[in-house]
């Protein structure tokens, strides 16, 4: 019966183990799980995969996009994406919980083409190829866009395919149980063996039912010194001590073997513990809410609209485009990167360059680090930030960007370029994760409003300390005024011949001023200025012969009627809050000539 016991205690153990292996082998879930959707009925030449149709399960997404000859893809802020997309006719593709599939309509617009997706400034990553296959881990406030070349149909077949949980809980438990009745089944073996062999041999009984007593083996004699044992004695009951050791190296294996499956079973193999079973876990308050606070009624604070990376991978493209405009002088070119003042100053550099090649171009944008990403905190258009770039070449001053992207579908174009002052300190400002408002230009909350920095800047320029605005701007460290401020100007007077006149304007330029709010309460500012230079003969027979490059900008040695010449001044500013007894700094700026013309 023993016996008996034992064999079947194996056998469950057995089947134990099996089932456990099982659980990982032939009863083993599947790795993933997949959903198609066709857009082949429809001739949108967009499609649009919002962060809800992508997590319709849990867990990183792998996109299969086919069915057309190009494919191209791209992830972005969800607003940017359909800002992007516009009054385009487009697929939205949506997630049906009931059916458990992706599933598509079309949303009509009254636009049936869009341009060229590649290289937009608004994704955060973009994908090419046919077919095409990527994973990503779309956060809720992302969506997927997908276009062929955005005049044919967009790409037809869509699969998104999610990983599914390979765990078998009940694996582990099934493998060890198994092999903890197989080491009892052998234990229970080994304990039948011992029975057997201590009731074996004949049983005898007297005839009243007692068992007769068997005689005494002989006592063994203590053999002498010397005297050579003999071969079938058996010493000091090594005997049995051989039988312990051989039934204790019999369990070992087993021991063994479940400890590697022990060693073996990672936690898909287990059941998952109790949330909050975990004794040791140190607790983690719960903040309470301000007695009298109404979260509905906080201000909702809109997101910056670019991220640090793609800050960065814009002013790449900018340094880029720039290069190659400088060198081969394309203002055509330069228009796709650059507006207002900025564009302005090169465009006139690239005349006098082409007059003469000696003349200095116009500031250049690095490609280094961008060692200060502000965003501006919006979700509509025109949207605005500002960058500083480090140049490789640490001996140079880094460049202030502003950068001004008009609608969804044009790119960054910088608006304002200035080279930072060698003491210039910039203020504190928010994370590029939280991005900064853009104040009004006629902000009543600085020191001085931003649209009149230009203006009052213009007249210290000209009149210097006697200016009225003198007062609330820092002149130390301020070189700009060593160039072309009032001692540059009253020089420049008293050079001109007696029969020659020379005066000096500024005018504030259309372009609004750029204000970004800082951690201070202040703001950094970016204003362009234009000076303006007018020279006259003052006799009859007099001329005025122009100079440098104003005479490769004008394309005359000589006038007898005057010249005008205008330069470009793009400065940045940093102003206090008002109520604060801190000066207006000058942080830097770049000037140069944009116009000259004979007078009529």
């Amino acid at each position: 019966m023993r016996f008996i016991i034992a064999v079947v205690v194996v056998v469950l153990a057995a089947v134990m183990v099996a089932l456990g292996f099982a659980q990982r082998t032939v009863f083993a879930p599947p790795s993933s799980v997949s959903s198609s959707v066709s857009t082949s009925s429809s001739e949108a030449t967009v499609t649009v995969v919002p962060a809800s149709a992508l997590h319709g399960h849990e867990g990183r997404q792998a996109v299969s996009v086919d069915g057309a000859d190009t494919v191209f893809a791209a992830t972005g802020r969800t607003s940017d994406v359909l800002g992007w997309v516009g009054d385009a006719d487009y697929n939205l593709v949506e997630w049906d919980a009931d059916a458990g599939e992706l599933v598509s309509r079309t949303v009509s617009g009254d636009e049936t083409t869009v341009p060229d997706p590649a290289e937009s400034d608004l994704w955060y990553d973009q994908y090419t190829g046919s077919p095409l296959t990527f994973s990503l881990d779309a956060p809720d406030e992302v969506s997927l866009l997908v276009v062929s070349d955005g005049t044919a149909a967009a790409p037809s077949d869509i699969t998104v395919t999610w990983p599914l949980s390979t765990a078998t809980p009940a694996a582990g438990p099934l493998i060890v149980g198994g092999l903890v009745v197989l080491l009892i089944g052998v234990l229970l073996y080994v304990w039948a063996i011992l029975h057997h062999r201590r009731t074996r041999g004949p049983r005898r009984t007297s005839s009243d039912g007692s068992r007769p007593k068997l005689p005494r083996p002989p006592r063994r004699r203590a053999l002498k010194a010397g005297t050579p044992a003999s071969i079938d004695a058996p010493q000091g009951g090594s005997g049995p001590r051989r039988g312990r050791a051989r039934r204790s190296v019999a369990v070992l294996p087993v021991l063994l073997v479940g400890s590697l499956a022990l060693a073996g079973c990672s936690s898909d193999y287990w059941p998952a513990p109790a949330e909050g079973a975990d004794a040791s876990a140190t607790a983690t308050p719960t903040p309470t809410s301000t007695e009298g606070a109404d979260d509905a009624e906080a201000p909702s604070v809109q997101p910056p609209v670019v991220t640090q990376a793609q800050a960065a991978r814009i002013v790449e493209r900018i340094s880029a485009v720039a290069s190659q405009a400088d060198g081969a002088l394309d203002a055509t070119l330069a228009e796709t990167r650059f507006t207002g003042p900025a564009l302005q100053q090169r465009q006139a550099a690239y005349v006098i360059r082409a007059k003469d090649a000696a003349a200095a171009g116009p500031l250049a944008i690095p490609a280094g680090d961008v060692t200060l990403t502000l965003p501006q905190q919006s979700d509509t258009w025109p949207r605005t930030v500002f960058v500083v770039v480090q140049d490789a070449d640490a001996t140079k001053a880094p460049v202030a960007l502003t950068l001004l992207q008009e609608t969804a579908r044009d790119p960054y174009r910088v608006e304002y370029a200035q080279s930072l002052e060698a003491q210039a300190t910039l203020p504190t400002v928010a994370p590029a994760s939280v991005g900064a408002a853009r104040l009004a230009p006629d902000v009543k909350l600085l020191t001085l409003r931003p649209d009149q920095l230009a203006e009052a800047y213009g007249d210290i320029l000209r009149n210097g300390d006697e200016s009225q605005w003198a007062p609330q701007f820092q002149s130390e460290g301020d070189t700009l005024r060593e160039k072309i401020g009032k001692a540059y100007k009253d020089g420049k007077r008293a050079a001109l011949p007696t029969t020659a006149s020379i005066d000096f304007t500024s005018t504030p330029v259309e372009d609004e001023a750029v204000a970004f709010a800082t951690n201070d309460a202040g703001a950094l500012v970016s204003v362009a200025l234009n000076e303006v230079e007018t020279v006259k003969p003052t006799a009859a027979g007099a001329s005025v012969e122009p100079q440098g490059v104003v005479k490769s900008l004008l394309g005359l040695d000589t006038s007898t009627k005057g010249i005008e010449a205008t330069y470009g001044v793009q400065l940045l500013f940093q102003v206090p809050p008002v109520g604060s007894d801190d000066k207006i700094v000058l942080l830097g700026f770049s000037q140069a000539l944009i116009n000259a013309k004979e007078l009529p």
